[in-house]
């Protein structure tokens, strides 16, 4: 006998309802009585339930696991029914993400089908955890800090769970569950409004799949590992994800459509307008400082250093007004539901005029052995993981400026050579602006000849550096193509990372603890304070370097990890210096004032 969503529900309410103590811990308390009405049939006298609740592992569009709406009856109540578990489970969202993930482990090993395990080879705890908290908990070499790593709620199972060896009860770290479109699930009945919304003929299209690998009325789930960051998982070219839960500044939910499946490639619709493209423009024009201003652009990880092949301007904007909304709406689109400025660079406006262009690379950094922060990705460190590049200027057909992927080769038959490509432009003219042999030349063969996006004013294109597992995607090697003729093109880009930057709190080190005498890579916790006593700092704000970190303004303070001879500077709104201090090899815990 199919079971109906009555009974589900029930269970929920009735079943899950604990006395502990006299205290009963009834979930319709938490549950919105609208969503109660209609789950329970007493809005409209009939209820309906999913065919069937899916699991993806992040990144991936193919389910890994699948439960029947029967099983749901069996499975729940032993796990919401501990005391671990309720009633927090129904007030925190990290103490549900555990509920939720025990919960799925458990009934993933009773299905004796795929338990949605880890696809890692050589994980440190694969000898104690396995099945799907073996993929949610990748062991502590594998897991990246994050801002809220201390208020993760462990998943305790039973002992004897299949999913732990040994007899005792244990404990590992738990996923996060977001839908298709990255909304993050983060409570009871956040849950239960997708299965409402499923229900109702699939009126929710961000909760349900729409490419050829799903069914009807089915919900779909999609599990990331602890310390790890939410991606999107294309099926197909064209292919399209409605984010109905983010908007732009005109109150238009934004959409990305499939560019490229390999590398992952997005265009996204309604990112931003026209006239936030305006004032990022003319704000960096205004600009008068030597870093932030308009200059010559350089390349490097651990120090700037002038490229020939990259021959672009750029200026920087991190903490106007528009950036600041652009970059918020850049971490509600990649799945954050918490901004984090540890977390991304400054918004870097780029100019390029006739052939100025930049040589295919990559945005992920290679990691510096040398130095103290920890670039790997694909264990425990940081780095950048996605690219949203905004263009601000329109370029005509045969006016160049695209941005080409060179290692993802149009397809067809009918793709010229890159020779070819060349012979035919310089034949018709097109390329007496560029020198015979150059590196410009080899350039525009590749773009012609390889995926490669054209610019229009106020369209943005998202693209990972990093697979779902942080390793380096190396297909995500990209160039910004020569611009030819009386051209010249606009655009902004945003790198987001997937830990926090060194500069900052929860930040990876490699050099922990630090080697005796190593002075200058002892991390030091210095607190910046602003007491209010003098009016000059009443807008200050804090800045490591000439890079901006964080409002500093009358009676707040800031904390940053940092190390012997780091410099951070106090400025006005307008970018003047006021106050810098050097930090010193003294106490590891340090306070400034001002």
């Amino acid at each position: 006998m199919k079971v109906g969503i009555v009974e589900i529900f029930l269970f929920f309410v009735v079943v899950v309802a604990v006395v502990r103590g006299g205290e009963v811990c009834q979930l319709e308390d938490h549950i919105p009585p609208s969503i109660l009405a209609d789950l329970t049939g007493s809005s409209n006298g009939h209820s309906a339930t999913p065919s069937s609740i899916a699991l993806h592992r992040n990144g991936d569009p193919n389910a890994c696991g699948k439960l029947e709406p029967q099983s749901l009856l069996d499975s729940l109540s032993s796990t919401f029914n501990q005391d671990y578990y309720c009633p927090a489970a129904a007030r925190d969202k990290y103490a549900f993400e555990s509920f939720l993930t025990a919960w799925w482990a458990q009934q993933l090993a009773a299905s004796g089908g795929t338990t949605c395990e880890s696809l890692e080879e050589n994980r440190s705890n694969a000898e104690t955890v396995s099945g799907f908290l073996g993929f949610c908990d990748m062991g502590p070499d594998r897991t990246p800090p994050q801002p809220d790593t201390e208020r993760w709620v462990p998943v305790v199972v039973p002992s004897g769970d299949n999913n732990h060896h040994g007899a005792a009860a244990s404990s590992s770290l738990p996923c996060r569950f977001y839908t298709r479109e990255g909304l993050r699930i983060s409570h009871l009945a956040q849950l239960l409004k997708l299965i409402q919304d499923t229900n109702h003929n699939n009126t929710n299209h961000d909760e349900t799949c729409t490419d050829d690998t799903t069914t009807t009325n089915e919900l779909h789930l999609y599990a990331v590992p602890a310390g790890r960051v939410f991606m999107f998982a294309p099926h197909h070219v064209g292919e399209v994800f409605d984010l109905s839960h983010v908007q732009d500044a005109t109150g238009n939910s934004l959409r990305l459509e499939v560019l490229s499946v390999d590398p992952r490639v997005f265009d996204i619709i309604h990112f931003f307008s026209k006239d936030e493209s305006d004032a990022i423009i003319e704000k960096a024009l205004r600009e008068t400082s030597d870093t932030h201003g308009f200059h010559r652009s350089t390349t490097g990880s651990t120090g700037a250093s002038v490229f020939a092949r990259r021959t672009s301007e750029n200026a920087w904007d991190t903490n106007g007004k528009v950036a600041l909304t652009v970059k918020r709406r850049c971490f509600r689109t990649l799945g954050f539901d918490e901004y984090y400025e540890s977390h991304t660079d400054g918004l870097q406006i780029l100019r390029y005029n006739q052939t100025n262009a930049y040589v295919p690379h990559m945005d992920y950094l290679s990691d510096a052995a040398k130095e103290p922060y920890d670039m790997r990705s694909e264990g425990r460190g940081g780095n950048r993981f996605a690219t949203i590049l905004m263009y601000m200027s329109d370029m005509e057909e045969g006016a160049g400026g695209e941005t080409v992927f060179s290692r993802a080769r149009l397809a067809g038959d009918d793709v010229p050579t890159s020779t070819e490509v060349i012979k035919t432009m310089r034949e018709s003219g097109e390329l007496d602006s560029i020198s015979p042999g150059s590196w410009e030349e080899n350039m525009i063969g590749q773009c012609r000849t390889n995926l490669s996006v054209r610019p229009k004013k106020a369209r943005a294109v998202l693209f990972y550096s990093q697979f779902p597992n942080g390793k380096e995607d190396p297909k995500s090697f990209h160039g910004a193509c020569p611009v030819l003729g009386d051209h010249s093109k606009w655009a902004c880009n945003l790198w987001v990372w997937n830990a926090a930057r060194a500069e900052f709190p929860h930040a990876p080190f490699k050099f922990q603890p630090p080697t005796q005498g190593d002075s200058q890579h002892v991390k030091i916790s210095a607190t910046f304070v602003n007491s209010g006593n003098d009016p000059k700092f009443d807008k200050a704000q804090l800045y490591w370097q000439d890079q901006f970190f964080g409002d500093l303004s009358k009676g707040k303070s800031v904390n940053v990890n940092t190390y012997p001879t780091h410099v951070w500077n106090i400025k006005d709104e307008h970018g003047n210096k006021l106050q810098s201090f050097h930090i010193n090899s003294g106490s590891l815990h340090q306070q400034y004032q001002v």
